[in-house]
């Protein structure tokens, strides 16, 4: 693109200003624009910030996973990803009526990663645990934990798994939450400290190997 000669600085300043050129007597200059006879092929390409996928077994982990026996609320899905599951509720006629509910206000917890990638999380939704609420949340309380640990996932693992990979792991639980907060215990670390560092819990993972792991499932 290129402009007329006739067009001088102080035409230049008065067309960035806003100011007519009317009042010069001169002609508006043109613009002399030449015509591209070359053409463009447009091309589609796509960037992938994150991707969802729904597991019917922790076997979707081809070389392990990273579990929390003690897991941490914080770590819970806080922001609508805009994916919804439904949840029944029973009405009064003992009709059952569906209502589709964002994943982020199911409760759940982060049972762990994938080995392969620590950008993996594996989250655990306890549907039946929802309750409609003006303000709900994910939040599932450390009893209810200790339960789904102590009654359902503990038992599987030490059910099939062997003494080298037990070893490792804790029995409980309650044993699993005293070795994440051990550490602040011991140095005498309270949750009022000045420093964001003191006071937090460990995230403790302990490695369950592929192998057995649609059979805990």
């Amino acid at each position: 693109m290129r402009y007329s000669e006739n067009l001088s600085k102080e035409l230049c300043s008065k067309l960035f200003c806003g100011v007519g050129l009317q009042s010069d007597n001169l002609p508006i200059p043109g613009l002399s624009i030449s015509n591209s006879s070359e053409t463009f092929l447009v091309n589609c390409s796509y960037d992938i910030d994150s991707f969802i996928s729904k597991a019917k077994s922790l076997s979707i982990a081809k070389k392990g996973i990273r579990v929390q026996f003690c897991p941490n609320s914080l770590q819970n899905i806080s922001q609508n990803i805009h994916l919804f599951s439904p949840i029944p509720e029973r009405l009064i006629s003992g009709k059952i009526k569906y209502h589709q509910i964002p994943i982020h206000h199911i409760p759940h917890f982060r049972l762990g990663t994938i080995l392969s990638t620590l950008h993996i999380p594996v989250y655990v939704f306890l549907p039946g645990l929802y309750q409609q609420s003006p303000a709900p949340n994910s939040y599932i309380n450390n009893h209810t934990l200790q339960q789904w640990m102590d009654i359902g996932f503990l038992p599987a693992v030490h059910t099939h798994y062997t003494d080298d990979i037990l070893q490792h792991l804790p029995t409980s639980f309650d044993s699993a939450y005293m070795e994440v907060y051990a550490r602040s215990r011991e140095s005498g670390i309270k949750r009022s400290s000045n420093d964001p560092q003191l006071g937090r819990r460990q995230e403790i993972h302990y490695f369950l190997p592929l192998e057995h792991l649609e059979n805990v499932w």
